[in-house]
């Protein structure tokens, strides 16, 4: 906005809108502090820079813009470390799980290793003692869970 004052241009910051009982006394006062105003803006109040008021509260504001968006950031920032932290518990949690399945596995392998040897010396005295009693029955039996056990190991073997 600007302001003509005969061969003078002005530019103008404030725009003032006043009113009183009186209109004609409120017209000439509005000049008056409009230019009051102006001339407060247009004060040297940095000696070092030469700074004015306008410069020294548009530097501020700026200044307080940059503050506040940094502050707004970083709890962002924060939240994406602690997003990190959770993933890299979740992963060592995941890795743990994997190891116990391993060991879970590594067990039942075992166990059922020791079943398989157990189950055959059953069956080697199961067999021995049809041989003695001589009973074609038991002794057929005993061959049909023989050929099971080896069933058993040809799917180990397999694996």
């Amino acid at each position: 906005m600007y302001q003509e004052d005969e061969n003078q241009e002005t530019k103008s910051y404030v725009k003032i809108d006043v009113e009183g009982s009186n209109p004609q006394i409120w017209s000439k006062m509005k000049s008056k502090l409009t230019d009051l105003i102006m001339d407060a803006l247009e004060f040297n109040i940095n000696v070092k820079t030469g700074a004015s008021l306008k410069d020294e509260i548009g530097r501020a504001s700026s200044n307080l813009i940059e503050f506040a968006n940094a502050k707004l950031e970083k709890p962002s920032i924060e939240n994406h470390k602690m997003l990190a932290e959770i993933e890299n518990i979740l992963a060592e949690k995941a890795k743990q799980i994997a190891e116990a399945r391993k060991l879970h596995a590594e067990a039942e392998e075992k166990e059922f290793e020791l079943f398989v040897k157990k189950f055959k010396f059953a069956l080697g005295c199961a067999k021995a003692f049809a041989i003695q009693s001589k009973d074609q029955e038991f002794l057929v039996f005993t061959k049909n869970v023989e050929e099971l056990t080896f069933i058993f190991q040809e799917n180990k073997a397999l694996e």
